[in-house]
């Protein structure tokens, strides 16, 4: 039986404690910051960077206890079981230019599905960049996330807001850094008068809003590296005991060309293999506790 993507199923709900749990477990810490921001009345549209693949939108999940639907390029939906494996997470397709003419015209139909996934009180992410890129910084912000803000409003009875969220990582190919989701002040489309640069300062403005809640620095560790040295003989037994994780996705990653997708293969392992999570957790940490800045 198929699935609305503002539907409740079991299955989700069942699972989602653990999926955010791993999520947590992939990193040193995971620290939000601005939920004061998020809007209390209307209909919201998240909009953050971009960077590490499906972990992003992992992330972004641990902002609300309820389910949120998100866009993906339309590509990745080109096999049904994956596209219906998608769908049941609540992903859905969204063609970019260089897609084609046709494949942007059901960027239509999938909007109606999104306003009304948002008319259930569902929010709705959308990764305004477009692509993912590991480096620091911001790709040009497209257009269609205006677009599908000012359709919903249209067809909403309140206010829609597009809410800018900055993903922050520590050490990006290390692992077990720190990561901190941030959220900025929310973005009102219906507020930006008519004209032809409309679309322009909105992107402007999101673009900024993004960059100021990515260019904090993180504090250096207060950890004295005597006390890591100290855990040293218990590291070497989690480094024997967290091998089957490590060497697995580390090997994974070895044929991929795309190292963005680094948290996400680890995620994977630490999702199919918990018991061995603990260990390989510690023996990352130890890691970056040894190598990484102090006070």
């Amino acid at each position: 039986m198929s699935h609305q993507l503002w539907d409740y199923y079991r299955g989700y709900a069942f699972w989602r404690p653990y999926v955010d749990a791993c999520t947590r477990w992939c990193f040193g810490s995971v620290r939000i910051e601005g939920m004061e921001n998020m809007p209390r009345d209307g209909y919201v549209i998240l909009a953050p960077n971009h960077r590490q693949t499906l972990m992003d939108a992992l992330l972004i999940l641990l902002l609300n206890k309820g389910p949120i639907a998100f866009g993906a390029r339309s590509d990745i939906f080109a096999k049904p079981r994956v596209a219906a494996i998608l769908h049941w997470l609540r992903i859905v397709p969204i063609a970019r230019e260089r897609n084609g003419l046709r494949e942007v015209a059901n960027n239509f139909s999938v909007f109606d599905q999104v306003v009304e996934c948002m008319r259930h009180g569902v929010p709705f992410c959308l990764f305004p960049e477009g692509q993912h890129r590991p480096e620091k910084g911001l790709l040009p912000i497209k257009k269609g996330i205006f677009k599908l803000a000012d359709l919903a409003a249209q067809r909403l009875d309140g206010p829609v807001y597009v809410v800018p969220v900055g993903i922050d990582s520590e050490f990006f190919f290390r692992g077990m850094g720190r990561v901190v989701l941030r959220v900025g002040k929310p973005i009102r489309p219906a507020g930006y008068e008519e004209g032809p640069d409309r679309f322009t300062r909105l992107s402007q403005d999101l673009t900024d809003g993004l960059q100021a809640l990515i260019d904090r620095p993180f504090p250096p560790r207060k950890l004295p590296k005597a006390v890591v040295w100290l855990a040293f003989p218990l590291w070497l037994v989690c480094a024997v005991l967290g091998l089957p994780i490590w060497l697995g996705w580390r090997w994974v990653l070895r044929g991929m060309k795309d190292k963005a997708w680094m948290h996400t293969v680890r995620f994977g392992f630490r999702l199919l293999l918990p018991v061995f999570q603990p260990f390989e957790a510690f023996f990352e940490g130890w890691l970056i506790r040894l190598f990484s800045p102090r006070n």
